[in-house]
């Protein structure tokens, strides 16, 4: 599956069911409670990346800004949340 970020392509893993309501789970934690809990979303991209398949070498010198940037993508992409 690509991921189109920043004029540059991920190529990720497909996701499964089971690992989409995974991340689907971790998402409504960041939100639970009306605020948004910071380490929750950490918990949610490093999940989305364990199962993207992106090594952290892939990032190279990327700041992690970026990298977050990378991974909401993929995030978003999984739930098939990207605007048509």
């Amino acid at each position: 599956m690509i991921v189109k970020v920043n004029k540059k392509e991920w190529d990720v893993q497909e996701c499964t069911y089971k690992q989409r309501r995974e991340i689907h789970k971790l998402n409504a934690l960041v939100w639970w409670g009306g605020e948004m809990n910071v380490d929750k979303y950490y918990d949610l991209l490093e999940k989305v990346h364990e199962i993207s398949g992106i090594k952290d070498s892939d990032f190279g010198d990327m700041e992690m800004a970026d990298v977050d940037k990378v991974l909401q993508a993929v995030f978003v992409s999984y739930l098939g949340l990207e605007k048509k």
